[in-house]
């Protein structure tokens, strides 16, 4: 498994505002590159791509970032379904 090159037609920009994982990038630790990919394996080398940081801190912030996210989403329901009411 090396990587073939391939990888570079989905590299992923550094989105501004948030984080890699967050904007729903994977990477690839062969490559060593971020991709814009819905797959669970890499298109150029095959290997398992990473959806999730390693690192505890990281994974953290994560998860608090998710939690607000759909906290927003819910509270926005909440209101939608109040003012229909």
């Amino acid at each position: 498994m090396a990587c073939k090159g391939i990888c570079i037609r989905h590299k992923a920009q550094k989105p501004v505002g948030s984080g890699r994982y967050a904007a729903g990038q994977k990477r690839c630790q062969v490559c060593e590159i971020f991709l814009n990919w819905i797959g669970l394996w890499c298109p150029c080398c095959g290997y398992r791509l990473r959806g999730t940081p390693r690192n505890f801190k990281y994974k953290n912030r994560l998860r608090e970032q998710k939690m607000m996210k759909d906290d927003k989403k819910d509270t926005h329901q909440v209101l939608v379904r109040v003012n229909n009411s």
